[in-house]
């Protein structure tokens, strides 16, 4: 988060606002100052996307291999529909 803060800091105006996908690396709550970093990032994003803790994609070499697995699947859905991809 510190260098995603860094990255929008210099965000050049001109150029549209990106979306921002923060991925859990566990299966808890992002510490504290993550949690304020994303409070102070979002303005400068069209959105801020989030994926859960999904283990069995650290149990793969190829994140499609996963997609047959439920969570995986529905958390590739949830990622497409915030972003605003169809079917």
């Amino acid at each position: 988060m510190h260098r995603t803060q860094e990255l929008l800091n210099r965000w050049h105006p001109d150029i549209p606002r990106p979306w921002l996908v923060v991925i859990r690396d566990a299966p808890l709550r992002p510490p504290m100052p993550v949690r304020y970093r994303l409070r102070t990032v979002a303005p400068r994003t069209l959105g801020i996307a989030h994926v859960p803790y999904l283990y069995r994609l650290r149990l793969v070499d190829d994140p499609a291999e996963a997609l047959t697995h439920t969570p995986v699947s529905r958390a590739a859905r949830d990622l497409r529909a915030s972003l605003g991809f169809c079917d």
